[in-house]
């Protein structure tokens, strides 16, 4: 994560890139052959890649470089922009700055939408199905986003 971190600073997109792949194989790996120890270290990937960093970090990394803009917008139109293909999006890309943001967000969309199977992104529901299965304490069960029940 620390890489992530840097690499997101300085928005080296390509590397932010690899990180993501690289922490996500770690936690497809363990879903593979779980065990109790492992399965907490795939909690704490889920929940920074899913819950902090592309909810939080990574809106934020844009969001503070916004203002840096030529023509500077803002993060609900940045989003709008990109998302909905505007025609404004021309004279946007004319903004190196730009450009590396909307690839920046791309990535981490990309990233966000992976989907393996079930009802959440990020495989969440397979995560929830081992975590109950291997948790000592039976009476305490997951949820969704990491949310404890009985």
């Amino acid at each position: 994560m620390e890489k992530l971190l840097k690499y997101t600073y300085l928005m080296d997109l390509k590397k932010i890139d690899l990180q993501l792949k690289r922490m996500w194989r770690r936690y497809q790996s363990i879903m593979d052959e779980p065990n109790w120890d492992d399965i907490n270290e795939a909690r704490a990937i889920l929940y920074l890649l899913g819950q902090i960093y592309c909810e939080k970090i990574a809106v934020e990394a844009i969001e503070r470089r916004l203002h840096l803009l030529k023509s500077p917008i803002s993060l609900l139109d940045f989003f709008s922009s990109i998302d909905s293909e505007s025609e404004e999006l021309e004279k946007l890309r004319r903004d190196d700055l730009f450009v590396t943001l909307e690839n920046f967000y791309r990535i981490i969309k990309k990233f966000k939408n992976n989907f393996v199977g079930g009802k959440y992104y990020l495989d969440e529901e397979k995560f929830i199905k081992i975590y109950n299965k291997y948790n000592p304490q039976k009476k305490m069960k997951i949820g969704y986003r990491g949310k404890f029940r009985k």
